[in-house]
């Protein structure tokens, strides 16, 4: 299947569900050519957030990343400004669900920069939903039970760019 524009995958680390109180930790995406779904290119950066003590270490421990790498990180501006400098506006954004996307433009609008990405979304839990249907699997589409199905493994947990790779892994086999 070929698309009209490029596929822009995101996937976000998050303290919580809400995108309106929670924190986003990691901010990954890989952009998908239009025409055969490989990668272009990707990005992936942490978040620093001003945490206590004692949240910082949950995040560091959720993620499996040195503590010296997350104290590095880049706030949430620095991030939002990078990300918008890597990719074009000219692409449409694509998830797991539309939480990430949320989020995504959640962090735009915190950070005072102009979300401009089409609202237009591919949501893959969507897609496969429809896909596990007319196989009349009975199952909900979570990354998990759609890649179990495609035989498909993730590498590593908690990683927002292992996750993406494994979402486009997915998406191949959805359009295919």
């Amino acid at each position: 299947m070929k698309f009209a524009r490029d596929i822009l995958l995101i996937d976000m680390e998050t303290t919580g569900p809400d995108p309106y109180k929670d924190f986003p930790i990691q901010l990954s995406a890989i952009l998908l050519d239009k025409d055969n779904l490989l990668e272009k290119g990707s990005f992936n950066s942490y978040i620093k957030h001003p945490f206590s003590q004692t949240t910082n270490d949950r995040v560091v421990q959720t993620l499996g990343i040195p503590k010296e790498m997350w104290m590095k990180a880049p706030n949430l501006k620095a991030v939002i400004t990078a990300f918008k400098e890597k990719f074009p506006y000219n692409v449409t954004i694509s998830s797991q669900n539309i939480i990430n996307v949320n989020f995504l433009q959640e962090s735009f609008r915190k950070t005072g920069i102009s979300y401009e990405y089409d609202y237009h979304i591919l949501e893959l839990w969507t897609l496969s939903y429809f896909y596990l249907s007319k196989q009349n699997i009975k199952k909900i589409p979570t990354a998990e039970t759609v890649g179990a199905f495609f035989k498909l493994q993730r590498t590593k947990e908690h990683d927002a760019l292992a996750n993406c790779r494994f979402l486009a892994d997915i998406l191949r086999k959805l359009t295919k």
